[in-house]
């Protein structure tokens, strides 16, 4: 929870904005937009950073990448299974009267100059306001369900700070991050945890929790409380500004960094080699 941060802009404002935002980008296309999953790939190592900006349609990227991108795509698309079109005015107009439940609209932030873009996997409302924020994410080792990684962590202050300073109140969001084996994705179990997160959040909704009141075997749920930190703040800015300056990265300082990192394979610093590991 996020004590008593409360907000300042009607939620109509909110709505304009957004849409004004969406607009811009889709009639200026803008020199400096950034996604925050882009923004998360300079939490360990500002090398990411170079792969990012050399990415092309016929880059190879490793398959683990491949994969979940494709995995992604199966909840967006479950998510927006519907027989009518629903537009993203749509969406607004009935987070405006109140008349929602999960969504995954798209938020954008200027920041230094720079819009700041992003799509969370689940966003529930609430009378008008976020009350469940959701990441999803498929690993490629189990043991990595466990473990809420600082560039996880990082990730998901950024789509809470994101409400919070849009405007809304955040003061009952809850956020966390949903984890699966890759290998064992199943986009109905995936889906089906997310409304058993609503069950234990209090809303009545009728599926039946395990006697563990486990989300589900192969799923693990990571909270976490948002709060308005001024430090990562500070570094949210100084990743902002790197992108927007073209910037040159300084690199790893412990391979440790590196284990995790999608680029491995294609990094050739010495560290992500494992030159130096005892």
């Amino acid at each position: 929870m996020a004590g008593d941060q409360g907000y300042s802009e009607s939620v109509d404002d909110i709505a304009r904005h957004q849409l004004n935002f969406l607009e811009t980008l889709q009639e200026d296309e803008p020199e400096h937009v950034i996604t925050l999953d882009t923004l998360e790939t300079q939490r360990y190592c500002e090398q990411k950073a170079v792969f990012e900006r050399q990415a092309g349609p016929d880059e190879k990227r490793p398959d683990r990448i491949i994969r979940a991108q494709e995995q992604h795509g199966k909840l967006v698309a479950e998510m927006a299974g519907t027989e009518e079109e629903y537009h993203l005015t749509d969406v607004w107009d009935d987070i405006i009267a109140g008349d929602v439940s999960l969504l995954y609209p798209p938020l954008f932030f200027k920041l230094i100059g720079v819009i700041i873009y992003g799509r969370p996997t689940y966003l529930r409302f609430i009378d008008s306001q976020p009350t469940q924020l959701t990441l999803v994410r498929g690993v490629t080792k189990k043991r990595y369900l466990d473990e809420l990684f600082p560039s996880e962590r990082f990730l998901l202050w950024c789509y809470c700070t994101i409400l919070d300073r849009i405007g809304f109140s955040v003061s009952d969001l809850s956020a966390r991050y949903l984890k699966y084996p890759q290998d064992e994705f199943n986009v109905v179990e995936v889906s089906r945890a997310q409304m058993l997160v609503a069950v234990e959040d209090g809303d009545d909704i009728a599926i039946q929790l395990d006697d563990d009141s486990t989300v589900h075997p192969n799923i693990r749920r990571h909270p976490i409380e948002y709060k308005r930190d001024s430090e990562t703040g500070k570094q949210l800015r100084e990743y902002v500004a790197f992108w927007r300056d073209g910037g040159e990265p300084t690199g790893a300082g412990h391979w440790k960094q590196c284990a995790g990192c999608r680029f491995n394979p294609e990094c050739d610093l010495a560290l992500a080699q494992g030159e130096q590991r005892s």
